[in-house]
């Protein structure tokens, strides 16, 4: 069974919705990790790096808390990520099915870069 937020490991906030680069933009599924005081935060964060990243829309079905790290990477990646302070942001389209999802670190710059592409295939542990 999974340990409760600790001082030496906090929680990881998972957001996960949609987004549209805009009102008539295709949508995305996303997953977004975070370390963040508290859920009204958390949300808040994750607006703010969407934004930066173009997003115009977004609609957030659930948010959670992660305390163990994920194996199977790039979900792994995510995670280590938000404990660094980052917010990890994974998307899901059509595109990136055959390959599978993507992650990247929020400073890449890649012109046909996918910003939300980590947690294909998670579920919480119940």
């Amino acid at each position: 069974m999974p340990e409760t937020e600790s001082a030496d490991q906090p929680g990881v906030f998972i957001i996960i919705g949609r987004v549209w680069p805009g009102k008539n933009g295709p949508e995305a599924k996303v997953h977004i990790l975070l370390v963040a005081p508290d859920d009204d935060s958390a949300i808040r964060e994750a607006l703010n790096a969407l934004a930066e990243r173009g997003y115009e829309e977004a609609e957030f079905d659930q948010i959670g808390t992660l305390v163990d790290a994920p194996d199977e990477e790039p979900h792994a990646s995510a995670f280590q990520g938000a404990l660094e302070g980052e917010v990890a942001i994974v998307t899901f389209s059509e595109a990136l099915s055959d390959d599978g999802p993507r992650f990247a670190s929020p400073d890449e710059e890649d012109e046909g870069y996918d910003p939300f592409a980590v947690l294909k295939d998670w579920k919480p542990d119940a």
